[in-house]
């Protein structure tokens, strides 16, 4: 089988992934809902709910097929042999000139998407704020940061791949050596990783306006809340989602030696008090969260990621081999790196898959943990009634089927979660 066959085929599996979830979640809402959120919605604001989630599908098949028709195209197109001859088998013009097709056409179906998500469907359903000049604006921002992430990280990875060979002496290390090459690569990505999540933070600056939450009762209690963490918050901000949409978040912001509240003013303008002390109650808990051994497993796994790294620098004869495959596959003669990232990806999608289930279940337990940490200081039926305002006004699915939740929710689905906060308070 060729590189190409391989990744239409794993693009074609996605699709009907996509099929399948589809059908399980369209099955799941015929049911009745369960009693902890039948509340929820009224007859009308139900039937609102399955348009929207339909019009939402809709939107999502499309763009899934115009991908896979515009990738298989291009896969199956000379354009990897075109460009290898046109730019002279310079490896880092081959890797900006690919990335910048591939990246082009993605964007530009993102942004249309985008477009007709926020101002066809979210306006439908009376849940856009934001005008197209904002719009624009976040869209230039996003751009840019997914620019800067792909770029310098591909740029990193054939700068090692170019260097590889040098560095090990011909690929001919001991075991010592190459782990203290894997160590030096690991550390390069960490603090390339660390300048994009500061990129990130910047990007949200200027994508909201943050202001102090105003000295007075409510910061008091806020403050009050966080007695007996180790880690304080002394930044609690307010942002404009007003101007954006009607959604209303509450968020903890953690980067090193940065943490901060973002509130958004819908939630402090709409909701009472005690529903806002309710969520970051619960995120304060995040910060009180003491290691588990799913965190501990956590470790072990990148542990091991870092370990199988080690040994390909080791003995790398498995990669050059894998290299030569793909580039036979696409008939061309140099490393194209952008190329080589997309069927390793591709290759390790089931590895991925397995590590994002784990991922997604160490998630929902911290966030059932957090939960109970807003019960202990007695606002358990305050957060269940912000849950449901906030699924009733942002059109939420109260109820997923419990195979599409353990396999792709990184936060429980609200009957879950309200379940669980009614038996923690009892």
């Amino acid at each position: 089988m060729s590189a190409r066959v391989l990744l239409v085929l794993l693009m074609a599996a996605e699709i009907v992934y996509d099929l399948i979830r589809m059908y399980i979640a369209a099955q799941q809402r015929k049911k009745p809902l369960p009693p902890e959120v039948a509340d929820v919605y009224d007859a009308e604001r139900y039937r609102q709910y399955l348009s929207y989630v339909a019009d939402h599908r809709k939107s999502l098949l499309i763009v899934r097929g115009v991908t896979f028709v515009t990738s298989t195209i291009l896969y199956y197109s000379n354009i990897f042999s075109a460009l290898e001859n046109w730019l002279g088998g310079n490896p880092y013009l081959i890797l900006i000139a690919t990335q910048t097709v591939f990246t082009s056409i993605d964007t530009i179906i993102d942004v249309i998407d985008d477009y007709h998500c926020t101002f066809v469907i979210e306006e439908k359903y009376g849940l856009n704020k934001q005008d197209r000049k904002g719009f624009v604006k976040d869209k230039a921002l996003e751009i840019l940061l997914n620019l800067v992430v792909l770029y310098g990280l591909s740029l990193i990875v054939t700068f090692i791949g170019e260097h590889m060979a040098q560095w090990t002496d011909g690929f001919s290390v001991s075991l010592g050596k190459a782990l203290l090459i894997a160590v030096i690569i690991a550390a390069v990505i960490a603090l390339f990783v660390f300048g994009a999540s500061l990129l990130s933070l910047w990007v949200m600056k200027k994508q909201y306006t943050f202001t102090p939450l105003p000295e007075g009762a409510l910061r008091d209690k806020v403050i009050a809340l966080q007695e007996g963490s180790k880690k304080k918050v002394k930044i609690i901000n307010v942002y404009d989602e007003s101007k954006k949409s009607t959604s209303k978040n509450a968020f903890l912001l953690k980067l090193l030696w940065h943490r901060e509240f973002g509130i958004a003013d819908n939630f402090i303008n709409e909701n009472a008090e005690e529903e806002l002390l309710a969520v970051l109650s619960h995120e304060i808990g995040h910060l009180k969260h003491k290691k588990n051994w799913l965190n501990y497993l956590s470790y072990a796994l990148i542990a091991a990621l870092f370990m199988l790294f080690t040994w390909a620098v080791h003995r790398p004869g498995a990669m050059l081999n894998m290299n030569g495959w793909i580039r036979s596959s696409f008939g061309i003669t140099t490393n194209n790196y952008f190329l080589l990232m997309g069927v390793y990806m591709a290759i390790f999608t089931p590895l991925s898959r397995i590590i994002s289930i784990f991922n997604n279940y160490r998630s929902r337990s911290e966030e059932y943990e957090a939960d109970r940490e807003a019960v202990k200081n007695g606002y358990g039926e305050a957060l269940i009634a912000t849950f449901k305002r906030l699924s009733r006004d942002e059109l939420v699915n109260v109820n997923p089927h419990p195979v599409i939740e353990f396999l792709e929710y990184d936060h429980p689905g609200m009957y879950q979660r309200i379940r669980a906060i009614r038996e923690a308070s009892a």
